[in-house]
Formats: C-alpha cells, structure tokens, sequence
C-alpha cells in the first residue's frame, strides 16, 4: 500500500504566533528507504520558530564553574545561523518575569533590550514541566527515592505559572497526572509506584536479556518522541526532568536515540537526566544493581543501562545531566533554579522559505570566561499556505474557481471535533489512486511532487478556511508502488461552526488534477451542553504509546490525534468496506457535568439501511465509563463496526450520547458502505 499520511494545522495558532507542524505517519512503502520528518531531521532543530519570521534561540550563559553570568547585554552575545551571523532584533532574560506570578493571558510582559528601549514583546506565559519516571529494570527501593525526591521538587516549584505533568514508563507510557498546578494532585501522581515486567530487585541474580533491552529501549524511544510531538505546540521551551538508571543507546540503537533527541529538539524540550545507579541514602544501602559503565548489550542491568546515553540525551537537548551523584534534591533544585536563567535571542532569518529545511544555528559570547548552553538549529516549519503566491498555487486557485470538474478521482472525508466552545478541527482524509500520479526519472529514483489546496467558503463566497500544501513522493527504481495502491494524504484545519462548501484541489505531477467538492456542516458547540462529535470511520486500528490522550488541550491544539485506550484510529478516505476487513468508529462525548460529578455516561446506536430507510442493527447501549478522565469533559470513544453482519449496500449510523443525570445528546450520523 502506498501511503503518505500528513498533518497541517493554521488558524488559531496564527494568533499564538507560533507554528510547529509534524506528520503524523508515514508507513513504510517497499523500497523507499526516506524515514517521515520531524524525526528524520538531522541535526536537531532546536527553537520555536514563529510565523512572524522571528527565531528565538534559548540560551544558557555560564562561567567555567558553572555560576550563571546574569548581566550579559544583547551586545556580548553573536547568533549565527548557518555561519553567518545574524542581527539580533530582541533580547531578554527568562528571570525578567516574576517565576510564581499568576500566568494570564496577555498579562506581565517580558522584556525586550532594543538599543536604549525597554519594550514588552512576549506576554506571560505557563512553564511546561514534565515529570518522567523511567521504571525500567528499576528495583522498587530506587522508585521510593526517586519520588520522594518527587515529591519534595513539587512542593518547591509548581506554581500557576510552573504547570507540570507526571509521566512513567513501565514498557508503555502513562500519564498519570496531566498538567497543573495542583501540587497535591501532582504529588499523588508521583507517590504511585509502578513496576516494570522487566524490573529485577537489588542483589538478583538475574539477567537481562539483549530482547528485552531491545524491546525497552525502542519502546521509551517512541514513548519520548510522542510526548515531544504532544508538547511541541506549547509555546516557548519545556523541561523534562527525566529520572532512570541508565539508557542503553548502544551503537547498534543510536539511529533511534538520534531521531528521539531531533524530535525533542524541534520540540524545544531540554531534558534534565537523574541517574538512579548513582542515589545512595539511608533505603539503599544494601542496593546494588550491578557494575556501571561497563558497554552495551553484556547481560547484565549495570552493562546495559549505564549514565553514558543519560549525559548523552541531556547534552544534546540543552539539560544537564546528574549522574553519579547523592544528592538528588539539589540536582532539581538547579533545574528550578535554571528555568528562570535564559536568556532569549531573537532574529529574522535570512531566507524564509517556510518548506521545512533545517538551519544550523550557533550562539557565541565575546568573553573568554563564558560557555554557552544553546540547541544547534531549527526547521523552517511549513506555512500552513505554503503554495500561496507560487504559481503552483495561483493554478490550483484557478482550478478551485472554475466549473471544470478534475480528471483524478479523489476520496474525501472531513469528520469535525471540538476544540473549545466556538472551534472545531476537521480531520480531513484524502487519497488517489497512486496511477495518477506523474512520476519523474530523478537519478536513479522516481519523484514526484503532488500539490494540495483546500478551500472551506460561506454561503457568501467568502472564505472561511484555506491551507495548501506540497508533499515530496518518491521510490526507488527497483520497488515501483503497485498501480491500483492508494495515495493517502491527511490535515487538520480549524474552523467556527456552521455551513460550508469545502473544495479540494491537487495536482499529481502532470497537466491532470483531481477536484472533490462536499457540503461541511459543523454542529454549534458552546461547552454547556451535553453533545457528540460528528462519527470518524476508520479502516485499522494502531497503538498508541500513551493510555491517556488527555493532556493539556493548549498543547494538542491541532494535533490531537484519535486515541482511546492506548489505540490510534487508522482514518478511512472513503469509508467503504470490505467484508472480512476491519471497520471502527471514532467520536468524542462532550459533557459538561464530567468537570465536577462523575455521572454514568453511555451511547446508543443504530445502523439504517440508507435506501429504505430501515433499522438493520440496533446494540444494546455501550458504557464509555471506563473512558472518562476525572475532571475532563472530554470522552474518547472507540467502537468496531460490525460489518460482517451486514449485506452489501449503503448504510447511515446514528449515534446519541446519554448519562445517568438524564440527559441525552443530539443524534449525530454518518454515512458508510459495504462492499
């Protein structure tokens, strides 16, 4: 199957003033060895890039003993990217803001060194701050250190302006306290041990297998690169502490451990590593995990868990590793400490292009005394209209305005979400044959480069939503895709509730295009009533590496991908279905007695014959309890649609939501067919 599958987002992070756009997947197509970006990209990127053409680079000063060098001026400081320097328009110090004021929107501002002016330029803004227990291969009396350390690092430093999340690592991802900052929440979230398949308690004498190694270390790989895409849209940098007894980044694993730092990177995520090996207090005096430092992949915990891939991931992503060290409260305390330590470069990039290339960046000090602790470059993130101006855009513009109906059958779903109260994302799915496309001998590889524009109007003309967009498609002259495969190709986009004509226009390469034109209704939502979202369909399910898919929704804006239980709904572009193949129904329940009472919560729903109009499947109603996050009004629901028990033909499901307060929801439907 060939299949390429893509996420873009604009609108309401336009006002944010920042960008941070990630493809979601892309699988595998035989013989095309290219891995999807961000976490291909080489070396690591590492600012926020905003869509006002500003880079701001975060930067650590420090002497050789490390005390932090406070008084710089924008003077004493050099930015250079891709080895010329840059002119640095805004400076400021991350300590100008008040660390425990109250954040607030558009509230105390930070400061901005502009000549002799002293000017506000970034409002006050939370601190994002992640909590990760690594209990791999950790024996229990570790874990009981570490949270108390835990525990004691809250109470110091979470404030409304420090919101943190509590994450833990076991061979899956848990988030067991989303962010906040309520601190006994947070405490009660990091004084629940968990316990690793692969723990191994002090003084065994058992070994660890190169399997299980494996296994665990791709596993936090992808759990660390998904937290990165999750955080990536939250404004300004993160910090993740992160707590272990070593990473095993043997040479054999490195590729991984690189696209994971890339990730992070891009993310603007540094990450502060503790190394539990070298705790010792009063609970671990008879502990012992075994020999440090001893290689990679030998047997035993101390040989394949060493502090080397600690130091490793800290220094790559701006943090600090602590390592071989007794005193594990003061390391967090110098993590407190330095978040309020940065300095803020800002410049205009040279050459704004906004096609996703990667720009090395390097910071110098004009003092000898004087090192610096700065990520090494950034991605020029895709505009969210990247074709707007170019001809390619101006043609598929034409296109859009006219009658003329495309050549290239094209396949389109647009389910809609809620964002917040007013905002709903269209997850929006399309796909062509891959026969369409017009491929270019290049080398000894074929390329082409398909073209995509979609247009959402009013009843008016006027346009409501618009992105464009150009996906690079490639293969190897020896693993030409099958003729009859699909091309996927998948965005999300924001738009206010209400009536639309969405229009999606691409070109494959040749003088043919393909056009698909449908209505797009989104139902008003005002967050005080009990409602549904429109039904997705899905043709697989994936899992997913987090058993919540309820974080900070300020960080998800645009991204949220749609996961229930730790499974990932593989979005159908057609919604038709083959008997024998799976079929699965995604939603949202939206209700907003979840914020304070929990009240019981379930679904109905039919399946009606779409030609006479007759009910054909009629379930009893499905409890969703077990999908409810306390204090979230927010349910993910994944369901199978049972389409073995249906004959061929078209078909409508109806869905209604209701809870144990009496109350029900609109009926919300959706069109499928079985095949």
């Amino acid at each position: 199957m060939f299949r390429r599958r893509f996420i873009l987002t604009f609108g309401f992070l336009l006002t944010l003033g920042w960008l941070s756009m990630s493809p979601v997947r892309t699988p595998a197509v035989p013989g095309r060895e290219k891995k999807p970006s961000p976490e291909a990209a080489k070396p690591a990127p590492g600012v926020i890039k905003s869509e006002a053409n500003m880079v701001l680079v975060n930067v650590i000063a420090t002497d050789k003993q490390g005390n932090y060098l406070r008084n710089m001026k924008r003077k004493d400081f050099h930015v250079f990217e891709d080895g010329k320097e840059q002119t640095i328009t805004s400076f400021s110090r991350e300590a100008d803001v008040q660390p425990g004021a109250p954040a607030r929107l558009g509230g105390g501002p930070e400061r901005e060194e502009t000549s002799n002016v002293i000017k506000p330029i970034v409002p006050v803004r939370p601190r994002y701050m992640v909590i990760f227990f690594d209990c791999v291969f950790l024996p229990a009396e570790f874990q009981l250190y570490e949270r108390d350390q835990g525990v004691r690092f809250v109470e110091s430093t979470a404030s409304q302006n420090r919101l943190m999340a509590v994450m833990n690592f076991d061979g899956d991802l848990h988030l067991d306290q989303d962010f906040t900052a309520n601190s006994d929440l947070l405490k009660k979230a990091i004084e629940m041990p968990r316990f690793s398949p692969f723990a191994v308690e002090p003084g065994s004498s058992k070994m660890v297998s190169q399997t299980q190694t494996n296994i665990a270390f791709h596993a936090e790989m992808r759990a660390l690169r998904n937290i990165a895409k999750m955080l990536g849209r939250a404004p300004g940098r993160k910090t993740m502490l992160f707590l272990s007894n070593g990473i095993a980044a043997s040479p054999d694993r490195m590729e991984d451990f690189n696209d994971t730092v890339n990730a992070l990177n891009q993310a603007n995520v540094g990450v502060y590593t503790f190394a539990s090996r070298g705790l010792e207090g009063p609970r671990l005096a008879d502990a012992s995990i075994g020999p440090v430092g001893r290689g990679f992949g030998q047997g035993g915990i101390g040989s394949v868990r060493t502090p080397a891939g600690l130091r490793e991931l800290a220094a790559k992503t701006g943090g600090i590793a602590y390592v071989n060290k007794n005193d594990l409260q003061a390391g967090m305390e110098k993590v407190s400490e330095e978040i309020d330590e940065y300095y803020i470069l800002g410049y205009v990039p040279p050459n704004p292009a906004h096609d996703g290339s990667y720009h090395k960046i390097r910071v110098k000090i004009d003092r000898r005394d004087a090192e610096v602790r700065a990520r090494e470059g950034y991605i020029d993130t895709k505009s969210p209209n990247l074709l707007a101006g170019k001809p390619e855009g101006q043609v598929l513009e034409s296109r859009a305005a006219s009658t003329e109906a495309g050549g290239i059958p094209v396949s389109l779903t647009t389910p809609y979400f809620y964002v917040r109260p007013g905002v709903a994302r269209i997850n929006l799915t399309a796909s062509i044959p891959v026969a369409s496309i017009d491929f270019k001998k290049h080398s000894d590889d074929f390329h082409s480069q398909v073209d995509v524009l979609g247009i959402a109007t009013r009843a008016d003309g006027s346009v409501a939503a618009r992105f464009s967009d150009a996906v690079s498609v490639d293969y190897k002259k020896d693993a030409k895709p099958v003729k009859d495969s699909p091309f996927y190709y998948e965005n999300s986009f924001k738009i206010a509730p209400g009536e639309y004509t969405f229009k999606l226009v691409l070109s494959a390469g040749g003088e043919s295009f393909g056009k698909y034109v449908v209505p797009l209704i989104v139902e008003p939502f005002t967050g005080k009533d009990f409602t549904l979202s429109g039904p997705a369909f899905g043709d697989a399910l994936a899992p997913y590496p987090m058993d919540s898919a309820e974080l900070d929704p300020a960080l998800l804006e645009g991204s949220i991908p749609m996961v229930a239980n730790s499974m990932q709904v593989v979005p159908s572009s057609s919604n038709h279905f083959k008997k024998g193949k799976q079929a699965v129904v995604y939603m949202e329940v939206y209700d907003p007695l979840l914020a304070g009472s929990q009240p019981e919560e379930e679904f109905l729903y039919n399946i009606v014959n779409r030609k006479t109009n007759q009910k054909v499947y009629s379930p009893p109603p499905i409890p969703i309890n077990q999908n409810v996050h306390p204090g979230k009004p927010r349910v993910p629901v994944i369901f199978y649609l049972l389409i073995d028990k249906l004959p061929p033909g078209d078909y409508r499901i109806e869905i209604q939501g209701r809870n144990s307060a009496h109350n029900f929801s609109p009926v919300r439907t959706g069109d499928f067919s079985v095949e």
